[in-house]
């Protein structure tokens, strides 16, 4: 993509653009009054008081991890602290997937286009871990609100969590990759049967089968040609064929004429 000019002008309007909205942001509006909060005084903060949202699930963690402490030198470890080691953790792994996965797997390829969570299971199947991981701790930061507000236990609360965050992201990450690998399968049906039709025949012998609708050629005995997956998505109902193909250039109002289409693709 070229800079100069067209992509520097829009640019430097779009900066333009964030720049007055946020000074008349800044100027207009009332953001975070903490002062309709009350003192900063620890002693008068009321229950139920949570951090920002992409906090909470450290919170959760604090909440629910076990009171060990240590001792060593005469000095004292709070459990706290492990939650600071954990965070450290997650970061640490966030920065070094991606190289991990690129050691692992072998692929040194250049990507610039995303995959369908489908072709790679393993990875759709972590990310899903990683999320449930992150929505157990989240929730393990209201567990005051969530045993109130549904009169349940507060130790339940927390032991709900704690065990959670242990089984869960292993149930996920087992759906998951399962759910993956069965639409990898499914897209394989499709490329070598065709299309399910929904139209059931009567052979002379008596056996019914389902005609499928072949996305390629036949052989000389009628049997679909098996595709090759390209990496997009594929139709799965006789209405989708043809929903696939790329769109025509031209305007949001008037599509290019046929010999320009024509020219420039």
């Amino acid at each position: 993509v070229r800079v100069m000019p067209v992509f520097a002008v829009k640019s430097g309007a779009f900066f333009a653009m964030i720049t007055g909205v946020l000074g008349l942001m800044g100027g207009l509006l009332t953001i975070n009054p903490i002062w309709n909060l009350g003192p900063y005084k620890p002693s008068q903060v009321s229950a139920g008081s949570q951090p920002d949202f992409y906090m909470m699930w450290t919170e959760g963690l604090a909440r629910i991890w076990p009171a060990w402490e240590f001792y060593p030198f005469g000095h004292t470890i709070p459990a706290v602290v492990w939650v600071a080691v954990i965070m450290g953790v997650v970061f640490g792994l966030l920065i070094a997937y991606p190289f991990i996965e690129k050691k692992v797997s072998g692929d040194d390829a250049h990507h610039n286009l995303l995959q369908r969570p489908r072709d790679v299971p393993v990875r759709t199947a972590i990310g899903s871990m990683a999320i449930a991981f992150y929505m157990v701790l989240t929730l393990a930061a209201m567990n005051d609100i969530i045993a109130l507000k549904f009169h349940i236990s507060l130790n339940a609360t927390t032991w709900i969590g704690r065990i959670g965050m242990v089984v869960l992201p292993g149930i996920v990450y087992y759906i998951a990759y399962r759910w993956a690998v069965s639409l990898q399968r499914s897209d394989r049906a499709v490329l070598e049967h065709g299309i399910e039709t929904g139209i059931i025949k009567r052979l002379p012998h008596g056996a019914y089968v389902e005609l499928h609708q072949p996305l390629g050629p036949v052989d000389d005995h009628g049997h679909p040609i098996p595709l090759e997956y390209q990496g997009a998505a594929l139709p799965k109902r006789m209405n989708k064929l043809g929903s696939g193909g790329a769109p025509g250039t031209g305007s949001f109002l008037y599509a290019d004429p046929a010999v320009e289409h024509d020219a420039i693709t």
